[in-house]
């Protein structure tokens, strides 16, 4: 078999491929085989319909099938001999008519990972909001600490209102039409919580348990389910159950509650510490981001692979879809239009694409890699987040083939971080608010 390859551009190149009529030959008696389970032809039980008549009626699928056939086989071994690696799949350029007992040559078009030389990543000048731990921000946490633990007890003589519990049924209407979500069993009111429309909520205040109240109002003209916006809802509603909650008082019994704490001071101690965690690891990812925005900026000469575009439109779809489903809603009620999406989001795809590409060839040019010591510990905080066994954790991504990802995943922060180590960075005061 010959082959000769061609460059196209510093992302594609082409390989000329000629395979020997041995091989042309081979093919057609591969694609002789499958038009012949496949075929009805009258007069004729399936699987049983000779070459001859086969050839009369069916000599153009067979041929498609020969080339399909050719390809799959001499294609792999051609990209192994010219010591080439693909990133795509080949766009395929036939030279001719396929015969046997006659070599055919075909053009094989395909993309590959370019050679990257990253530049422009020493010195770079960078921006970050400095830590900052107010204690309004640990009393917000020790409040949702204190809302953690409420109790709630019931209240068969109470009224449902502030600091109350309610389970309810509902059926009702908008404009005297049904609509998706307008009946419900078991719901669970938390009142004032502002999880429930502010409307209903003011109609159902003070109702008792086992109470049944007819009520009404207007929605929102800016309401999210614009079917219903504006209109006037009716429904029949019924208290079931009703509790109060008990709220603890925050001081030093709370705080042994809550752990190995000695007193309420140990509490917000631990707090700041957590917070101070949380906002020091914000900033690393903030650093981070900065630091490849610049590198992609000083190299937008760089050429990407389509494949790797559409890789990266790929995971910010899915992205999205798992946004949708944590609100509770499904991608499809946004009515995305694919060509839309691709152009509203291919210029962030391309630069997505070209920061991997960029990060990883800074990593090969300063020989930065991820310990197997660094991978145990990621693994390991993994697990203690998710409240699991390490083993367990290593189990299901080697299970579902993510820990090329992962290590991938964190190469790039690696390497972002060596880059922020050289950068020159200040310090500005956080936004109030």
């Amino acid at each position: 078999m010959k082959s000769t390859l061609e460059k196209i551009s510093s992302i594609r190149q082409a390989l000329t491929i000629e395979a020997p009529a041995e091989m042309v030959d081979r093919a057609f008696d591969s694609a002789m085989e499958k038009v012949k389970k496949e075929a009805k032809v009258p007069g004729f039980r399936q699987g049983k319909v000779s070459e001859q008549v086969l050839t009369q009626k069916f000599g153009q699928d067979i041929e498609v099938e020969a080339v399909k056939e050719l390809v799959r086989v001499s294609y792999p071994a051609a990209t192994q001999e010219a010591q080439v690696n693909p990133l795509s799949d080949p766009e395929i350029e036939p030279k001719g008519r396929i015969v046997r007992g006659q070599p055919y040559t075909y053009k094989a078009i395909f993309e590959i990972y370019p050679e990257v030389a990253a530049a422009g990543y020493d010195n770079l000048k960078l921006e970050c909001e400095g830590v900052e731990i107010k204690d309004s921000e640990v009393e917000a946490e020790l409040n949702r600490l204190q809302r953690q633990m409420t109790q709630l007890e019931p209240a068969p003589e109470g009224e449902l209102g502030p600091g109350m519990l309610g389970m309810i049924d509902f059926k009702g209407a908008a404009a005297g039409q049904s609509f998706e979500g307008s009946e419900a069993q078991d719901y669970v009111v938390d009142f004032g919580t502002g999880a429930l429309l502010e409307q209903f909520e003011v109609e159902i205040k003070g109702m008792k348990e086992k109470e049944e109240r007819d009520i009404a109002f207007h929605y929102p003209t800016d309401f999210f389910k614009r079917e219903i916006a504006g209109k006037k809802g009716e429904f029949r509603v019924k208290l079931k159950e009703l509790r109060r909650k008990v709220i603890p008082e925050i001081n030093d019994d709370f705080a042994k509650s809550l752990g190995d704490f000695q007193d309420i001071s140990a509490v917000r101690k631990d707090l700041k510490e957590r917070i101070a965690a949380y906002k020091e690891n914000l900033k690393r990812s903030t650093l981070r981001e900065h630091a490849i925005r610049q590198i992609i900026a000083n190299n937008q000469d760089l050429e990407v692979p389509t494949t790797l575009i559409d890789s990266e439109l790929g995971n910010m779809l899915e992205q999205l879809r798992q946004r949708f489903e944590a609100q509770g809603r499904k991608l499809t009620d946004a009515k995305i239009d694919p060509k839309q999406f691709v152009h509203e989001n291919i210029k962030e795809a391309t630069d997505r694409a070209r920061g991997f590409m960029l990060a990883r060839a800074i990593s090969i040019q300063e020989k930065i890699e991820v310990t197997d010591a660094e991978f145990d510990d990621r693994i390991n905080h993994i697990a203690a987040e998710y409240r699991s066994a390490p083993a367990q954790i290593r189990e299901h991504f080697e299970k579902n083939k993510m820990m090329d990802g992962l290590k991938a995943q964190m190469l790039f922060e690696k390497t972002l971080d060596f880059v922020v180590s050289k950068a020159k960075v200040a310090e500005v005061k956080p936004k109030k608010g």
